[in-house]
């Protein structure tokens, strides 16, 4: 499945967390935590959405040939 910038659509790598043109960050925060250990804050990530446009590879899953 190919991984797609959405603002230059852009190819990107499985695993990239940005986009290599455009800078655009893939991966957009969901849930954080914060709790304060003494009086400073600590802030946990929880949760994390791939912003990256995902589309299927239709060389790969293709078997329907009109003759």
């Amino acid at each position: 499945m190919k991984r797609l910038c959405p603002v230059c659509f852009t190819e990107l790598p499985e695993n990239a967390n940005y986009c290599l043109i455009c800078g655009k960050c893939m991966r957009e925060n969901v849930e954080q935590i914060v709790q304060y250990i003494g009086c400073s804050p600590v802030t946990t990530v929880v949760g994390i959405n791939d912003c990256a446009i995902h589309v299927k590879d239709q060389n790969a899953t293709s078997t329907n040939h009109n003759t």
